[in-house]
C-alpha cells in the first residue's frame, strides 16, 4: 500500500511538473511604440532597439530579475587592481551553432571605440586603457586595452577604476561581435534578419519592414543561465488602432503605454510597471535679456498647472528625474514671485523698440498628445500677469527640440529629455556638461544659473501587461524588458 501511494504521489507531481512547463510553448505578442532602424549593438540608441538587442545578445555581465548585474557570456572572472580577466563559458555559441569566443569581445570593444562607428555609447567604456585616444583616432585600436589572450580568456586593463564598469558590460555598446559574419554583412550587419547573429537568449529569425513584424524564437544554442521561459515573442508596431482596445481583446500581451492612460489601464483589469526617468525642461534664448528670462521664469509653479496634469506627470523639483533619486536637489531653481516679476519684466520692456514685447514670440514644444494644457497654463499666467502674448506651436518629434538643452536656437522650447541609464554623466552630456565627480547640486546651480533652461515636468515610462504574465521586470535603461523570464500562462 505505501509504494501504490507513493507512486501515486510521484505521478502527481510530474503532472503538475509537466502542467507548469508548458508554459515554455507560449508566444508573448508585444506592440512596439516606434520601429527600429538598426538592430547593430554598437550602433543603436533608440529603446526600440535597445530592447530587442537586450533579447538576442549577452555581454560579458547581464542583469538578472532582480536588477542584479551577474555573470552572463563570462563563466568567470578575475579583476587584478585595474586588470580584468574573463573566461567566456566553454558551451558558450551564436545562433549558428558557431563558438563564441574571446575574440568576439575584442573585435566588439575595439569597433565600439572606433570613431567611425559612432557608438552613441561609447563613453561606457572610457575607463579602457586607451579608451579615450582611440575614439578620439588619435591612437589605433590595436592599442585598446582589450586582447584575447586565446579562444576563452580575454583580458580589459583599465586606465582608471571605474565602479560602474561591470554595469557597462552588461550593455548593449559591449555585445560581441563575430568578425567574419560582420565583415561578409557587407554593411548591412544588424539591418535585416540575415544580418543578425544572435548568442543570447533569443534569436531573431524574421524581420519584416512593411508592414513591421519581428519574430524572436528561443535561441537553441544558447546554454546560459537565462534560457527564455517561453517560447518566442512576436513583436509588431501598428500605429492604427487602439493600443488599450488590443490590450483589453488580448490582441497584444504587453505595450508600452502613455502614462496618462494609467487610470484606463487599470480600468480595463491590466498590470503595469513603471519608472520615472523623463523630465520636461523649458528653454530660453538669449534673445530675451537674462532678466526678461527671470521674469518669466518667476511664473512658472506647479499651482499654475498641477490641475490639469494627466496620470504619470509630477511638478518637477529637481533637473535629475528619479532615476537619479539620491541626486535630487532644489539648488538654483528660481522661486515663484509675482511681484519681482513683474518689476523686472516691465525694466527689460521699457529697453524694446516700441516698448513693446514682440508679437512674433513662438512657443515651440513637442506634442505628446498630453502636454499641450501644460504650456498652454503657462503662456496663459504670462499673458494675465506681464501681458506678454506667446503663440505656441507643436512639433510632432522631440527629437527636434532636445538639442536645445545645448544650443538654445528657438526663442522658447518646452520638450522632453529621457535619461538612458543610470550613468549621471551620460545624462548631464545631454546638456553639455562634463561630470567630473563635482557635487550634483553645484552642477544643476551652473546649468541654472543663466536662466536658459528650467525644469517643468517628471513623467514615467509606462509599460501595460496582460495578467496572463507574470516575472515582468523593467530595467530602466537598456531597453527595459528581458522577456526570457516572463511567464505567460492561458
Amino acid at each position: 500500500m505505501k509504494r501504490i501511494i507513493s507512486l501515486i504521489l510521484s505521478l502527481c507531481l510530474i503532472l503538475t511538473a509537466v502542467g507548469c512547463s508548458s508554459t515554455d510553448d507560449e508566444y508573448i505578442y508585444f506592440e512596439l511604440p516606434k520601429t527600429p532602424s538598426t538592430l547593430d549593438p554598437q550602433t543603436a540608441s533608440e529603446d526600440s532597439e535597445l530592447l530587442i538587442i537586450k533579447n538576442c545578445y549577452e555581454g560579458l555581465f547581464r542583469k538578472d530579475s532582480n536588477g542584479k548585474t551577474v555573470l552572463g557570456a563570462a563563466e568567470s572572472f578575475k579583476e587584478n587592481g585595474l586588470v580584468y580577466t574573463f573566461k567566456i563559458r566553454e558551451d558558450a555559441k551564436w545562433s549558428n551553432g558557431e563558438k563564441l569566443t574571446a575574440f568576439d569581445f575584442e573585435f566588439a570593444l575595439k569597433r565600439a571605440l572606433l570613431p567611425e562607428t559612432k557608438a552613441p555609447f561609447a563613453s561606457r567604456l572610457f575607463a579602457i586603457e586607451n579608451a579615450k585616444a582611440v575614439h578620439s583616432g588619435t591612437l589605433s585600436s590595436q592599442q585598446l586595452g582589450v586582447m584575447a589572450v586565446n579562444e576563452k580568456t580575454l583580458k580589459i586593463t583599465l586606465s582608471e577604476a571605474d565602479p560602474n564598469f561591470k554595469e557597462s558590460l552588461a550593455t548593449s555598446v559591449a555585445m560581441p561581435c563575430n568578425e567574419k559574419f560582420f565583415c561578409d554583412a557587407a554593411g548591412k550587419y544588424g539591418l535585416t534578419a540575415s544580418n543578425m547573429l544572435s548568442n543570447g537568449s533569443y534569436e531573431l529569425t524574421r524581420w519584416r519592414k512593411d508592414p513591421f513584424g519581428i519574430r524572436l524564437y528561443r535561441n537553441e544554442e544558447y546554454s546560459g543561465d537565462f534560457i527564455s521561459k517561453n517560447a518566442a515573442v512576436f513583436i509588431t508596431c501598428d500605429t492604427e488602432d487602439p493600443l488599450l482596445e488590443k490590450l483589453e481583446k488580448n490582441h497584444i500581451d504587453m505595450a508600452f503605454v502613455d502614462s496618462a492612460l494609467k487610470p484606463e489601464i487599470e480600468k480595463i483589469g491590466l498590470q503595469s510597471t513603471s519608472v520615472e526617468n523623463i523630465c520636461w525642461f523649458l528653454t530660453l534664448s538669449n534673445d530675451f535679456s537674462l532678466d526678461m528670462r527671470k521674469s518669466f521664469i518667476m511664473l512658472i509653479d506647479k499651482s499654475i498647472f498641477s490641475g490639469s496634469l494627466p496620470s504619470g506627470y509630477t511638478a518637477a523639483n529637481s533637473i535629475y528625474p528619479h532615476i537619479f533619486e539620491s541626486e535630487q536637489t532644489a539648488t538654483g531653481l528660481t522661486p515663484y514671485n509675482k511681484e519681482v516679476a513683474k518689476q523686472l519684466y516691465l525694466k527689460e520692456l521699457e529697453k524694446l523698440e516700441g516698448k513693446k514685447f514682440p508679437s512674433d514670440v513662438v512657443l515651440y514644444y513637442y506634442d505628446d498628445g498630453f502636454i499641450k494644457n501644460t504650456v498652454t497654463d503657462i503662456v496663459g499666467h504670462w499673458q494675465s500677469n506681464l501681458s506678454a502674448f506667446v503663440n505656441i506651436e507643436a512639433v510632432s518629434k522631440s527629437s527636434l527640440l532636445t538639442p536645445e538643452l545645448k544650443s538654445q536656437t528657438y526663442k522658447m522650447a518646452l520638450f522632453p529629455v529621457r535619461a538612458d541609464s543610470h550613468e549621471i554623466y551620460e545624462y548631464l552630456n545631454k546638456f553639455g556638461v562634463a561630470y567630473n565627480n563635482e557635487p550634483l547640486d553645484k552642477i544643476q546651480e551652473n546649468i541654472l544659473r543663466n536662466a536658459n533652461i528650467v525644469p517643468i515636468l517628471f513623467q514615467t515610462t509606462d509599460l501595460a501587461y496582460s495578467k496572463a504574465l507574470s516575472n515582468v521586470v523593467m530595467e530602466a535603461e537598456n531597453g527595459y524588458i528581458d522577456f526570457s523570464f516572463i511567464v505567460k500562462k492561458d
